[in-house]
């Protein structure tokens, strides 16, 4: 292995390992504010340099050894990439309190606004907020911060001072997602996204947008398997 392809690998792994770092940071209980803005700083230097170092390896590399290399990291990637990502596509790119995800178009329907205004179920849990009548349609409007962020930190937010303003609805529409902010849609590329090998944990955390750090989503992952429609009324 030459110098430059080594100094390359070590450069790959600290992505990876910053990567780690910066969600678990992110989706742990109760990070610090200046916890979560110096992972941030530390990842996207560790990142910009790491593409620098593979810029400059492509051009330095042998052709046979960069073929190789080539087929196994596409074959190890289309093994766990969703298969949407296997070509171009489009995503949606929202905020819940200061993280920002993204969800393919394939797994949604549509966004609304969001006034509040739910009819509340006895003896749920705290992440379900309500049912909202929407076009003669009955919607579980779920509450995304405890799906993705977990009790202790979800519940530190006064919802009522900051109150969700937008909704995402699931492909069949049963089921909306309240967020924050709609941001942008944007068209994506397998190889701008780490994608996760282990999905046992956080199985609806697919992957990262490297350069952005932000975190891919699997929208029907986020629903709760236990609460079935038909328990609600949907």
């Amino acid at each position: 292995m030459s110098k430059v392809c080594a100094v390359a690998v070590k450069q790959l792994i600290e992505q990876e390992l910053a990567l780690d770092s910066y969600l678990a940071t992110m989706l742990a209980e109760l990070p610090s504010t200046e916890a979560i803005e110096e992972q941030e700083r530390q990842v996207k230097k560790v990142v910009s340099s790491a593409v620098k170092v593979q810029a400059a390896t492509v051009k330095t590399q042998e052709p046979s050894i960069e073929l190789v290399a080539d087929v196994v990291t596409a074959s190890k990637a289309l093994s766990i990439m969703p298969k949407y990502a296997q070509d171009e596509f489009s995503a949606l790119f929202f905020k819940v309190g200061n993280l920002v995800l993204a969800a393919p178009l394939t797994d949604l329907s549509r966004a609304i606004r969001f006034d509040g205004k739910v009819t509340k179920i006895p003896q749920q849990p705290l992440w379900f907020i309500g049912l909202k009548a929407e076009l003669e349609q009955k919607i579980g409007i779920l509450n995304m911060a405890y799906l993705i962020q977990g009790k202790s930190r979800a519940g530190i937010r006064d919802y009522q001072q900051k109150p969700f303003t937008n909704v995402i609805l699931t492909e069949d529409g049963q089921w909306g997602l309240a967020c924050d902010e709609l941001l942008t849609i944007a068209k994506l590329t397998s190889e701008q996204i780490r994608w996760r090998t282990d999905r046992k944990s956080k199985p609806w955390l697919v992957g990262t947008v490297i350069e952005q750090l932000v975190v891919v989503v699997d929208i029907n992952e986020l629903v709760p398997k236990r609460k079935r429609s038909e328990e609600l009324g949907i």
